[in-house]
Formats: C-alpha cells, sequence, structure tokens
C-alpha cells in the first residue's frame, strides 16, 4: 500500500512501449544489475514479443536524460509481481530505485504487490513498505 513519493529531481520514469524502448530496457538492466551473460544479446535477451505478453509492463527510469534504471511488473493472479529492479550504481542513493520500484508496485493500486529482493535492493523496499517474508539464496552455475 502507500502512495508513490515525488520523483528525484532530473528523473522521468518512461513506461516501455516499443521496441526501442525496450532494447533500452534490456541494455540498462543487463548493465545495472548486473547479469553480465546477456551483455550484447539484442534487447538484453527480451524479446520484443514481450511488449504483447499481457500483463507485463515495464519502465526506464532516464536520470537527466540518460537509462539509469529498470523495474517491471507482471499483474496476474491477483497481485502485482514485481521484477527486474536495477539501477546503475552512479544512480543509487537518490531514490531513484524507488520511483522506479513505485510504477511496478502500483502498476494495479488496487492489488497488492510482491517482490523477491537482492540484499542491496531490500532496505528501499522496507522502506516502501513492503515486508519480509522469508530468505533464500539461490546459486548459479554455468553450463
Amino acid at each position: 500500500g502507500g502512495t508513490a513519493p515525488p520523483s528525484p529531481d532530473g528523473l522521468e520514469v518512461v513506461a516501455v512501449e516499443t521496441p526501442e524502448q525496450l532494447e533500452e530496457f534490456g541494455t540498462t538492466m543487463v548493465e545495472a544489475f548486473p547479469v553480465p551473460e546477456l551483455t550484447g544479446r539484442p534487447y538484453g535477451g527480451f524479446g520484443p514479443g514481450l511488449l504483447d505478453v499481457p500483463g507485463w509492463r515495464m519502465w526506464v527510469g532516464r536520470l537527466d536524460g540518460r537509462a539509469v534504471a529498470t523495474s517491471a511488473v507482471h499483474v496476474h493472479g491477483g497481485i502485482n509481481d514485481v521484477e527486474w529492479i536495477s539501477n546503475r550504481p552512479e544512480a543509487r542513493g537518490r531514490g531513484v530505485g524507488a520511483a522506479v520500484t513505485w510504477a511496478a508496485t502500483l502498476a494495479d493500486p488496487s492489488l497488492p504487490a510482491m517482490l523477491i529482493a537482492s540484499d542491496l535492493g531490500q532496505p528501499v523496499y522496507e522502506r516502501m513498505g513492503y515486508l519480509r517474508l522469508t530468505r533464500f539464496t539461490l546459486w548459479f552455475r554455468g553450463r
């Protein structure tokens, strides 16, 4: 619940609606999260068909015109499932991550929202009102 606070000065949160914006989203998310395995792949590994998937919405946060953050949501099953939050290191600590997260959190304001937080993002989400339900660790191994 809650209401999004004003965005930081110089920040524009833009809905992803075109293949060009999806390319910007993918590149930013891959570099800012980071996900080096997807670096250099078209659309950051996200195909343009994602724009047509019912319930999926994505945003890019542009700080002073430069793409620095991302967020996405899959609205389904009675919940806003918040995903793909990223924020470039130089934009951290300025409210940018929270602003793009709010866009996804309130995609359907009549529904609750949930997300899986990284250790870095957890304090941001708790300040927004998210509650920690559990903790688990994922290990990744190359093929």
